[in-house]
């Protein structure tokens, strides 16, 4: 179901209300606030993210490029990643059965006090310029998947919540190769962020689904923001529409290619690598013609982790004087409270409470 959409009011799926709030898409309206207008999704392969191919034999280039790329542009693509195709086939082939459902067998899996995280039709926590977008957000928990399922398709809930959890499984093997990567092209013990990871009640997965928008040079499917989590593995269609911001204040929109995923550098990793991999600032714009699939899946260390930077990440033999500390230490915990107090911002999250020195 699409929305109809005018400049001065639009209704949203139907004013669809979260609890007795009304959705109006007038509150959709504000890309302005969202820093540079362009809205394209044209492709220009000279500024587009680097392309990462899984090792053949030389791991240690490969890690390091990861490295390079992850501090130039906190974003890399990755092909030949080792994740089963029919895995990524059957999760989106499941997850867009359950967006083509009803509106109302949809809800029943709707957010709730009770239920905090599940489907919603955009996110009520931007309180206004809210991104035009269906949501489906779960925790890496195949009891929550298995609630979820349940709630919407019934006895009819197997096909959904084995792909998923098949799915999430599989990103989390993935996530975890990444991060013994990044360690090693750091310099660091292969196991330097992947021990802190045995817990997974903080990882999570976000599905977009972002309709065909009339008015797309108005509205935003996720508005300029950075990601406060570790690392980012996301999964979108051939419909273009993710763009990094540059330091040129330039948005860049980057290329879909089949089978691979975007990686980009999270909040918590940028303060754990002392800044020598960069979160950086990122959108989604939409499309007047086709609707697009996006599925982010969040990986987050224990709740008692301390994100602190490991010395060897204090020590640059070309800078005089040496690299100074820029975060203070905190706990992923700790983070998490303070993004939860911040609610949502443009640009940067929480992770600026913490730095040492602007």
């Amino acid at each position: 179901m699409a929305p109809a959409c005018e400049e001065e009011h639009v209704d949203f799926f139907s004013q669809f209300k979260h609890g007795q709030k009304t959705t109006a898409s007038k509150n959709f309206i504000g890309l302005t606030q969202n820093g540079p207008k362009s809205t394209t999704t044209t492709f220009d392969d000279r500024d587009d993210i680097p392309l990462i191919k899984s090792p053949d034999q030389n791991c240690e280039k490969v890690c390091r490029d990861m490295v390079a790329a992850s501090n130039k542009w906190g974003f890399f693509k990755l092909v030949d990643h080792g994740v089963p195709s029919e895995i990524v086939e059957n999760m989106k082939a499941r997850l867009n059965e359950m967006f083509d459902l009803p509106m109302e067998e949809k809800l029943k899996g709707a957010r709730s006090a009770t239920m905090p995280l599940g489907y919603c039709t955009t996110n009520p926590d931007y309180g206004k310029n809210l991104p035009w977008a269906e949501i489906l957000q779960l925790l890496q928990s195949p009891q929550q998947v298995l609630g979820f399922a349940k709630k919407v398709f019934g006895d009819q809930h197997q096909p959904f919540s084995e792909a998923m959890v098949e799915y999430m499984e599989a990103l989390d093997k993935l996530g975890m190769t990444i991060m013994e990567m990044l360690a090693n092209g750091l310099g660091l013990q292969s196991d330097f962020f992947t021990k802190n990871f045995e817990e997974k009640d903080s990882t999570m997965i976000r599905i977009n689904k972002y309709p065909p928008c009339p008015l797309p040079e108005k509205c935003l499917g996720v508005g300029s923001h950075t990601d406060p989590h570790t690392l980012t593995i996301l999964l979108a269609d051939n419909v273009g529409g993710l763009q990094v911001l540059k330091d040129d204040n330039q948005w860049v929109g980057i290329r879909p290619i089949p089978n691979s995923f975007v990686i980009n550098i999270g909040d918590t990793l940028e303060a754990w690598t002392n800044g020598r991999l960069k979160s950086v600032i990122h959108r989604a714009v939409v499309n007047k013609e086709k609707s697009r699939l996006s599925i982010a899946y969040f990986l987050s260390p224990a709740l008692s982790t301390i994100i602190d930077s490991p010395p060897e990440l204090l020590e640059d033999p070309n800078t005089d004087p040496p690299i100074n500390r820029k975060y203070v230490p905190f706990t992923w915990a700790d983070f998490r409270k303070e993004l939860l107090i911040q609610k949502r911002v443009i640009g940067k999250t929480a992770l600026n409470r913490y730095l040492i020195s602007p």
